[in-house]
């Protein structure tokens, strides 16, 4: 038996090449949504990491920062509000534990132009019910919606309430463009 020789067998080169919006026009994104009429900007969402074999999403958790947060005694007022509210267990929640996996997972299917989630089996809305039911708490009642204020009035309350220098309020007020301060800079204070 003669012995064959193995030949040298070309492997074909695959290049890499953006799709042109007509062809996802036509064709919907590979391994993505056909019809892309409503997702206008599915070419930057996440789930291009996957079909580009991009790096994994890195998924960091505040939730020990978070707990360490959570004083013993709240001052009366802010417990006042928190028991009216029915939202005092929420702070002694776990926030250590997060599933990466399945964050990620919901991360992927996550479409802010349809406010959902597009899930093998259909679109999936998550709704206010939901929440009520999942977390236990009440979706009933009135609406809190915040008084805006200037970056001088908040620097003028905080340095009432908090008790730190009005100038050093106001440039914390000023980093952030608003009558506002970051969650760290309160607890910092």
């Amino acid at each position: 038996m003669p012995v064959e020789q193995e030949q040298d067998i070309e492997q074909p080169v695959i290049v890499e090449q953006p799709m042109m919006q007509e062809d996802v026009a036509q064709h919907g994104w590979p391994g993505g949504p056909l019809d892309t009429s409503l997702l206008m900007r599915y070419s930057d969402h996440v789930a291009q990491r996957i079909e580009g074999a991009k790096p994994e999403l890195r998924i960091a958790s505040l939730g020990a920062k978070l707990t360490s947060w959570v004083p013993g005694q709240h001052h009366p007022n802010i417990q006042g509000w928190l028991d009216e509210s029915g939202l005092k267990w929420l702070e002694r929640t776990s926030l250590s534990k997060v599933d990466p996996q399945l964050l990620s997972a919901f991360t992927e299917r996550w479409h802010p132009e349809t406010s959902s989630f597009h899930m093998p089996f259909g679109e999936m809305t998550i709704t206010l019910d939901d929440v009520a039911c999942l977390l236990n708490i009440p979706v009933r009642g009135i609406f809190y919606t915040p008084v805006p204020v200037s970056m001088e009035e908040a620097a003028t309350l905080a340095t009432e309430l908090l008790g730190v220098p009005y100038e050093e309020e106001y440039l914390e007020t000023s980093r952030q463009r608003a009558g506002t301060f970051t969650q760290q800079w309160i607890y910092d204070c």
